[in-house]
């Protein structure tokens, strides 16, 4: 699995658009476009994401153990 498709994934597993999750992460949804097409990556922006997303840095690269370990959804708050 790629950044991209785990970063995909995730935030639908969690509902949002990709509008929500940018607004969420302080980014634009172009940002989050291009890296759920595999076009861009930029790691200034994958802290914001990560945490928009509830989940860590590592796991949005490289996908090691589990999206979130203590199983709390702070986006859906």
């Amino acid at each position: 699995m790629t950044i991209s498709s785990r970063l995909k994934e995730r935030r639908l597993a969690l509902g949002l658009t990709q509008h929500q999750l940018a607004q969420l992460a302080g980014v634009r949804q172009q940002t989050i476009h291009r890296i759920e097409s595999g076009t861009s990556v930029r790691p200034r922006n994958l802290l914001e994401i990560a945490d928009a997303l509830n989940c860590t840095p590592k796991w949005l690269l490289m996908g090691d153990a589990t999206p979130n370990s203590s199983g709390q959804n702070n986006a859906a708050q």
